[in-house]
């Protein structure tokens, strides 16, 4: 399992918004010295919380002060955006980070971003099918581009230039239906799985949960002919995390900033999706209730391992976890849970021969071998 960060990023409007940005670019030069493998970065237009209106700077900045880490758009909203525009930007940008892009693509999930570009409801979903399939064929072809579709049309379009990346690896987010990630098993793409999916959520028809997205994609992986073990090879699932001493602490120290966050997000009318039950009141989705039922990876060291094998056994498996950032702690605490997660919880999960090697030594020198 390989393990990276996502961020929205969320800042409270209260904060200094300049500051933030320097700060999320010091949390991705941490990810990168901690071992983590991949870090996405949201785009968002409205709302007062998700203060990044184009990841790709973010990135731009972030790559020139790392080497190793890849990152990744979380996500370029492709209805909201001009196809040909997108497909050049990325492939120069995949330049600029020496092949490190993930290219990260969605619908655009917040309400207030599709009222800011009047996207009406239906329109957001046809959209984006056809701006990603315009992105590909722009970034994949070797000859100009003719398209005809019921949004945008296309003479001889080419991009000057091409991604460094061949073919470049493209990502989904699928937040209200399984199609993403059915479009995902299919092309060989990669599934992103937003943070508040529930694990199953039988009465609740308007969300798909993580196992309906497991079968969406490996259905659609087989049907087209391909690994449905590569399909989940290529998922990457996202949780709330947060590292500390015991469980206790860790709900102490985090409950002032779940509050606000989910304030913010129950005011978008997000609850919906988060719901095992569509009759259950917002009022019940408590911060007790979605650490356990969604469920969130929170407590020691022990306990993360724990609730990250319990999340992969109920769905069968999985290639990349996600944390999700946020804003909750102060920073010296913050770094200090992501320390705890790469020095205690990852290795548990990337057991190689060095580490097998390691614990031999260990039970020798206990007298356990």
């Amino acid at each position: 399992m390989r393990f990276g960060i996502f961020t929205m990023p969320e800042h409270p409007p209260q904060e200094n918004w300049t500051l933030s940005y320097d700060r999320d670019i010091d949390d991705v030069v941490l990810a990168e010295k901690l071992g983590f493998h991949e870090y996405w970065i949201g785009e968002h237009h409205t709302g007062g919380f998700e203060n990044v209106p184009v990841a790709e700077y973010m990135i731009a900045k972030a790559s020139g002060l790392t080497s190793r880490i890849r990152l990744g758009t979380g996500v370029v909203n492709l209805p909201y955006h001009e196809p040909f525009l997108v497909a050049e930007r990325l492939a120069f940008l995949d330049h600029l980070t020496h092949g490190r892009l993930e290219y990260g693509f969605g619908g655009g999930g917040l309400p207030t971003d599709k009222a800011l570009f009047q996207m009406p409801a239906e329109e957001a979903t046809p959209r984006m099918n056809e701006a990603i399939e315009i992105v590909w064929k722009l970034l994949t072809s070797e000859d100009p581009v003719d398209y005809e579709g019921v949004y945008w049309k296309y003479e001889n379009r080419q991009i000057q230039v091409g991604p460094y990346q061949d073919p470049p690896p493209f990502a989904i987010a699928g937040l209200t239906g399984v199609h993403n990630y059915a479009k995902c098993g299919e092309r060989g793409w990669n599934p992103l799985s937003v943070y508040f999916a529930p694990l199953l959520a039988e009465k609740n028809e308007f969300t798909p949960d993580l196992q309906q997205q497991a079968h969406a994609m490996t259905t659609a992986a087989s049907a087209a002919g391909l690994d449905p073990a590569g399909a989940r090879a290529n998922w990457r699932i996202s949780r709330e995390v947060y590292v500390s001493d015991d469980k206790n602490q860790a709900m102490k120290d985090i409950r002032e900033g779940v509050h606000r966050s989910y304030e913010y997000l129950l005011g978008l009318g997000l609850g919906a999706l988060m719901k095992k039950d569509i009759e259950m009141p917002d009022a019940e989705l408590t911060f007790e209730w979605m650490a356990e039922e969604l469920p969130w990876v929170i407590g020691s060291p022990e306990d993360c391992v724990r609730q990250i094998r319990e999340i992969e056994e109920s769905v069968g498996g999985f290639g990349t976890f996600l944390i999700n950032s946020r804003d909750w702690v102060s920073t010296d605490k913050w770094n200090r849970s992501l320390e705890l997660f790469a020095r205690y919880v990852m290795p548990q999960f990337q057991r190689n021969q060095h580490m097998a090697r390691r614990l031999k030594l260990a039970d020798v020198a206990l007298g356990r071998a």
